[in-house]
């Protein structure tokens, strides 16, 4: 009877045991879940990447400071072949322009380093003459002195880059035969100056850096024009034919992959 009754009081202490040890491994599991959980919202989650969010799904009220239309030019939304929702330029025969102006809530300074990316598709006559399908637009207009430091127009059948220096003289730095009716990627990287020995660009077209007239990607050149510069999509000129612009992904970001999303 004495063994029997040590064995007992044995086996529930070792039971005892094991629950305690059990229990305590469970908490510290939970711990170190917590602690790594807690690890990976703090290294995936980056606030300040996305500056600037032009989705078409925002709203118009979210994305533009304002909407430049001439004549019977229109900026309305349309959907992608995907379901995405996209902004529509449309620029009629006879109409001179159809622009947003953004980025709602959001102004470059002197000094910023920023990338503007966004996919486009574009419908018009190849050989049309545009003034711009975007530009970095300086505001004031009327103390502005390059106006528009840098511009994507087309001409002659193909797609330009061009800067414009504080004399307003024109370079093209980068240009390509112009595609139509097809999705094209656009990130241009900006270091905000009105210095051109501080200021430069960097260009990504369809996912690949560009090499500019210079033989360099990168061009250090004046980006800062007047008070202030901000980004304008659409179509501008070309009054003779009918050009639809379709925008999509607006993004401005502190990095090249959140601006190429």
């Amino acid at each position: 009877m004495r063994k029997t009754r040590i064995t007992v009081i044995t086996l529930a202490l070792g039971t005892a045991f094991l629950l305690t040890n059990c229990k305590k491994q469970a908490e510290g599991t939970n711990v170190n879940q917590d602690l790594n959980n807690s690890t990976a919202q703090v290294s995936t989650v980056n606030p300040l990447a996305v500056l600037f969010n032009g989705d078409a799904v925002n709203g118009s009220s979210k994305v533009w400071k304002e909407i430049n239309v001439e004549q019977d030019g229109s900026v309305t939304t349309v959907n992608d072949e995907t379901g995405t929702l996209a902004w529509n330029f449309l620029k009629p025969i006879g109409s001179h322009r159809a622009e947003g102006h953004g980025a709602k809530n959001y102004q470059a300074a002197e000094g910023s380093d920023i990338y503007i990316g966004w996919t486009s598709k574009i419908y018009m006559p190849v050989s049309l003459k545009t003034e711009a399908i975007f530009q970095w637009k300086a505001y004031p207009t009327k103390t502005a002195k390059a106006n528009h430091p840098l511009m994507l127009r087309t001409l002659n059948g193909r797609l330009e880059l061009q800067h414009f220096d504080k004399n307003h003289t024109a370079t093209v730095p980068w240009s390509v035969a112009l595609t139509t009716g097809t999705w094209q990627q656009f990130v241009i990287r900006i270091k905000v100056s009105e210095d051109a020995a501080v200021g430069f660009i960097e260009f990504w077209y369809n996912g690949v850096q560009q090499t500019f007239s210079n033989g360099n990607k990168r061009l250090a050149c004046r980006t800062l024009d007047s008070d202030f510069c901000d980004p304008k999509w659409g179509v501008y000129g070309g009054d003779t034919a009918k050009v639809t612009h379709i925008v999509k992904k607006i993004r401005i970001a502190s990095t090249y992959s959140d601006a190429a999303q």
